[in-house]
């Protein structure tokens, strides 16, 4: 097949199948290439370092759905200049397709007390975007995650990504992982130069409601008000936070 693109470096092939059994994981083979719609015999050629040249772009893109480092890590050691390909839609908050946050937040909002209305459905690789009447924020944007260790620095490169653009300080950000995990590592981060209502909320996997939610610590001083928009009526641990 003859590629759209091609590659801004020389293909390093051990390089590439570093990155790759990284982005697989504890997976097998076989499974990551079912999520990724990959063969498995593809995914083995380039793990056992027998194919000379690079995976196009758009095989890239499948990985980077389900993978577990970032689209712009494959890009690098598949031997592409990343910069060139920053404004394609994907990201480390990039979920599997079966999957959406709109499964979670319309229940779980239709519970709530306050008015709200979505006003960006996250196509085209904008964040799910709400207003909420009588919020002390101008809009409310929902980020899902799917990784299984989440750091300050990955925060900070989604909300430093073309498609975080959109946020304003006036915004709220909340990030929705269903690993209890990850959600524990979030909540602790401290993001202190960030002027922006963050917070991290855990969905329950049984349901698919909104478990518990927490703001993170940021430039941004949280009061009562904000406390009354939150995905869980479950307040009180995010207040004991604020007095820390």
């Amino acid at each position: 097949m003859r590629r759209n693109v091609d590659p801004d470096y020389e293909f390093d092939k051990d390089r590439f199948a570093e990155v790759l059994k990284a982005a697989i994981g504890d997976r097998s083979y076989s499974a990551f290439g079912k999520e990724a719609d990959i063969s498995f015999g593809y995914i083995s050629k380039y793990i056992n370092k027998k194919c000379d040249v690079s995976p196009t772009v758009q095989t890239l893109k499948k990985m980077a759905k389900v993978a577990k480092v970032t689209y712009a890590e494959l890009l690098e050691a598949a031997g592409y200049d990343s910069n060139k390909y920053e404004e394609d839609d994907i990201s480390a908050t990039m979920v599997n397709s079966d999957w959406s946050p709109m499964n979670t937040l319309l229940p779980t909002l239709c519970r709530t007390s306050f008015k709200w209305q979505f006003v960006s459905d996250g196509t085209a690789g904008a964040p799910l975007c709400a207003k909420v009447e009588g919020a002390p924020f101008e809009s409310w944007y929902f980020i899902p995650v799917t990784k299984d260790s989440v750091t300050k620095e990955d925060i900070l490169g989604i909300l430093g990504s073309k498609e975080a653009e959109v946020i304003s300080p006036e915004s709220k950000v909340t990030f929705l992982t269903a690993n209890e995990g990850v959600y524990s590592q979030m909540k602790d981060i401290e993001l202190n130069l960030i002027s922006l209502r963050i917070s991290v909320a855990l969905v329950n996997k049984n349901d698919g409601l909104i478990k518990d939610e927490r703001y993170l610590k940021t430039a941004v001083e949280i009061n009562e008000n904000d406390l009354l928009f939150v995905l869980t009526e479950e307040t009180t641990n995010n207040i004991s936070i604020l007095k820390l």
